[in-house]
């Protein structure tokens, strides 16, 4: 791990984005001697965190149904309430596109504050009006709880001020 962890400092030297993706590497790799293995930050710190702090989180959906069609029809009416973001416009185009499903059809985006409700509250509208086949189940993402606790995830940077 010691090793892994020196190629990573050796690629973040490079200003190739590094980071720890939550299994504790760094840790171990300080305990074998690599004294600036936190030089490169965590993934939630890094990429997650800013995303939280603007109230922005996933938001994961199923069509029960298990019809393709459902999705594609719930990601249209995601662009509908949400027309101004051209990245989840791309994401859901490109995920129509290129990812095949497995199992019950399913999507993931990351959306804002409220939309979340908003996207519900539309999708068993389309449900009720027989636009959609069957009801869309809507899962929780474990970023959004306590599971993500890890003795190296927190905000270190900060944790001097308290």
């Amino acid at each position: 791990m010691a090793e892994h962890v020196k190629a990573m400092l050796a690629f973040q030297q490079q200003g190739i984005p590094t980071f720890d993706y939550g299994n504790n590497i760094r840790q171990m790799a300080k305990e074998m001697g690599v004294s600036n293995a936190f030089d490169f930050p965590g993934f939630v710190p890094a990429y997650i965190r800013p995303l939280f702090c603007r109230g922005i989180g996933p938001f994961r959906w199923a069509a029960l149904s298990g019809e393709p069609e459902d999705i594609y029809r719930s990601d249209a009416k995601v662009k509908e309430l949400i027309p101004d973001d051209k990245h989840l416009h791309r994401w859901l185009d490109m995920a129509k596109e290129r990812i095949s499903f497995q199992g019950l059809p399913a999507r993931i985006c990351w959306v804002g504050l409220g939309q979340r409700t908003k996207l519900g509250l539309a999708f068993n509208e389309m449900v009720r009006s027989g636009e959609l086949s069957a009801p869309i189940v809507i899962g929780r993402d474990h970023l959004d709880s306590g599971s993500v606790a890890s003795p190296n995830r927190g905000n270190r940077i900060n944790a001097g001020r308290f």
